[in-house]
């Protein structure tokens, strides 16, 4: 079976991908675990089985004062371009390379486990063509949702979620304009629209008030502090929705609302 290793795009300070960037290629070992042993990723019937058709040592005992004749050896080192590199699994030494690969915190196993998170130091992903056709139906879907969403939504709340999603201030522009930011974010932001959607219209409403006086320095901001005046109200904007949603400050939250409002 042919598997791909591909290049995760991140920004970087050349700004530069693909053919043009100068990333430099990554060379991946199996690392020495706690319990002295390498991460192999292969299974004790895989080292068996292995051994015989390479005719090498694959045993994953580590010895620190002593190196491995295969597992620090090059034919064990994988170097990772920074662009798409094909395996053969039926290629006894690609099927051992995936395996190293998919044991390295440097290379998700697949694009769903790295959108979730599992592999935040990962530089490569394993491209599973099935996997991906998911997560992009899955993609089309909230998308999908997002717009039925939007739909239902008042102009005012609109522009509450654009500036809190794009922090670009609609107020006072035509509705036209609105649909046309709004669009903007629909097609790259669905999921996080779908969140303030399903939030409490309160809460986004005092989110996007404090966003606004802060863009109008009605509000500032001291290292971590948000200040009104002298008068610290949080150490960020979950804090200031929390203080102003309170009973007893609803009198400083309407003079907000009317000093945006002037």
């Amino acid at each position: 079976m042919k598997i791909e290793v591909k290049p995760i795009v991140k920004k970087s300070w050349h700004g530069k991908i693909g053919k043009e960037s100068f990333t430099r290629p990554k060379k991946i070992q199996a690392l020495a675990n706690d319990d002295m042993t390498y991460a192999t990723g292969l299974s004790p019937e895989d080292e068996e089985k292995y051994s015989k058709l390479l005719n090498k040592d694959l045993s994953n005992r580590f010895d620190p004062e002593q190196t491995h004749p295969f597992w620090d050896s090059a034919l064990a080192t994988i170097k990772l371009e920074n662009a798409t590199m094909i395996f053969d699994t039926s290629k006894p030494l690609d099927y051992i390379h995936i395996c190293i690969l998919k044991a390295s915190k440097f290379v998700a196993n697949s694009q769903k486990s790295y959108e979730n998170g599992e592999f935040p130091e990962a530089t490569h992903v394993i491209f599973d063509e099935t996997q991906d056709v998911e997560i992009k139906a899955q993609k089309v879907q909230l998308k999908k949702r997002a717009i039925l969403e939007a739909n239902e939504l008042t102009l005012s709340r609109k522009i509450e979620i654009i500036l809190i999603l794009s922090d670009k201030n609609c107020k006072g522009k035509s509705e036209d304009f609105v649909e046309v930011e709004l669009d903007k974010i629909l097609q790259t932001k669905s999921k996080e629209f779908l969140q303030l959607v399903d939030t409490d219209s309160k809460e986004n409403s005092t989110h996007a008030l404090i966003l606004e006086c802060l863009q109008s320095s009605i509000l500032r901001k001291d290292g971590h502090r948000i200040l009104y005046h002298d008068s610290v109200l949080g150490s960020d904007i979950e804090d200031v929705i929390a203080y102003l949603n309170k009973d007893d400050n609803q009198s400083l939250r309407l003079r907000l609302m009317e000093a945006v409002n002037k």
